[in-house]
């Protein structure tokens, strides 16, 4: 592989947050249940319309459960835990691009990172994001958000920051290590980065087709 395939699977959690086909009833806390690792999400970022049945308290419970994971994977990426960090990934996973791209699961990724990034050697960095979480059933989460990614850009020897608005969805999966499963991501950038781009001075008509 190259650094930009290898470099890019660690750095895959960040970018594939999506969600998957899940079976089967989540688990019920219980008083006797261990407290969150992380600090529960804000209500203000949940949203309860479309949840069924009609319960603010299973529809808030829902998107708490998919904020720990997610709170979770950022922790495991910050400290380069990559296998941990893309469990719910599968190779079935679509993850579509602006451009019409679309690859499946953490090696699809990487087949594309290098044009991706402009670079055939890079990592991605400190990663923000304030997910908001629409659960639609005690099972299925759409989840979205604006994240700020810092890609190290080590072939160029530069820093350049990627913002994107990403979709995922997540359903619940009891067969999966942490009980959930990726299924779907879409990104759409606020700010472009596919690769080298010429100049603007530099920039040429296409040609003209033979008639």
């Amino acid at each position: 592989m190259t650094n930009a395939r290898l470099r890019t699977l660690g750095s895959l959690g960040t970018l594939v947050f999506v969600g998957s086909i899940i079976m089967g009833a989540p688990a019920v806390r219980t008083g006797g249940a261990p407290p969150d690792p992380f600090p529960p999400v804000d209500p203000d970022r949940v949203e309860c319309d479309a949840f069924r049945p009609t319960s603010a308290r299973l529809c808030y419970q829902t998107a708490n459960d998919l904020h720990q994971l997610f709170e979770l994977i950022l922790a495991q990426f910050a400290v380069g835990d990559v296998a941990n960090a893309i469990q719910e990934t599968l190779p079935t996973t679509p993850q579509v691009f602006p451009d019409g791209t679309v690859v499946y699961g953490a090696e699809g990724f990487a087949s594309i990172a290098a044009r991706w990034a402009g670079s055939n050697d890079f990592t991605i960095g400190p990663t923000t994001a304030a997910f908001r979480y629409r659960p639609l059933n005690r099972t299925t989460v759409v989840a979205y958000s604006t994240l700020e990614f810092t890609i190290f850009d080590h072939e160029h020897d530069t820093t350049r920051t990627l913002s994107s608005v990403q979709t995922e969805l997540f359903r619940r999966n009891p067969q999966m290590p942490r009980g959930w499963e990726q299924v779907y991501e879409q990104l759409a950038y606020t700010q472009p980065l596919l690769g080298d781009q010429p100049d603007n001075g530099s920039r040429q008509a296409p040609p003209v087709p033979n008639r």
